[in-house]
């Protein structure tokens, strides 16, 4: 290649970056990421435990001045946790990007994703026009394992303590249902470790001290760190008197 043609290989690739850096930097998400698992169970009118169905995306709309794709999903209820749910298979909307022209640079909280045929805890909020997601487009939803630690299906009407750890039972069993982590990882199980922290505090040490005996060093220190902070803290375990 020539001197004069290298020069204007470069130019143009310094216009293309041109043009699409300064679009990339103006595209900004407007919401914030719940601190811990109870605004995600504070903030919703439902929260449900089920089968994702079907799942079929829509129109292109603005969500807080925001353009997102938004989707339709049915979920086949088997728990509920907080609110009322008045049929079975429930139909609700959620939102992912937009298609943007040239793409876009993503670095941020995880994106909302259901996929059929997945059991998942969802978080929703109620409209005028139906169910929608408690927050748009990141991932507040929750993976379960395929079967449920079924105690009480209406978890709604019992005091919130029960509520709350008959949640974090979901997510013990979800997590313990996740194979060995790959080397050098944590893997998925250390995710919900903070999510049942959040819940039962001190009575989480069970669950926790399972993975402290892992083979994976990474998961081994995860779950320690979790339970030195129990410790720490003097989180008690005052277990509810299921009825």
């Amino acid at each position: 290649m020539n001197k004069k043609a290298f020069v204007r290989l470069r130019l143009a690739a310094l216009f293309t970056i041109g043009l699409v850096q300064p679009f990339n930097a103006q595209l900004q998400y407007p919401w914030v990421y719940p601190g811990n698992f109870r605004e995600r169970v504070k903030h919703a009118d439902l929260v449900a435990s089920g089968m994702i169905r079907s799942t079929v995306s829509g129109a292109t709309r603005v969500v807080d001045g925001v353009n997102l794709t938004s989707n339709h999903t049915t979920i086949e209820i088997d728990r509920i946790f907080k609110g009322h749910a008045s049929e079975r298979r429930l139909r609700f909307l959620w939102f992912s990007p937009a298609p943007v022209k040239g793409g876009v640079l993503y670095s941020g909280p995880p994106l909302a994703k259901f996929v059929t045929g997945q059991r998942v805890m969802v978080f929703l909020s109620k409209g005028v026009t139906g169910y929608t997601v408690g927050m748009p487009l990141y991932q507040i939803e929750v993976p379960l394992a395929p079967a449920s630690p079924l105690d009480v299906s209406n978890v709604s009407v019992l005091p919130d303590k029960i509520r709350d750890s008959e949640i974090a039972r979901e997510l013990e069993s979800a997590a313990l249902s996740i194979g060995p982590p790959a080397p050098g990882t944590t893997g998925l199980a250390a995710t919900y470790f903070p999510h049942v922290v959040d819940l039962i505090g001190g009575c989480a040490k069970p669950f926790l001290q399972h993975y402290t005996a892992s083979q994976s060093k990474e998961l081994r220190d995860a779950a320690q760190g979790w339970v030195t902070l129990i410790m720490r803290k003097h989180m008690d375990c005052q277990m509810p008197i299921h009825p």
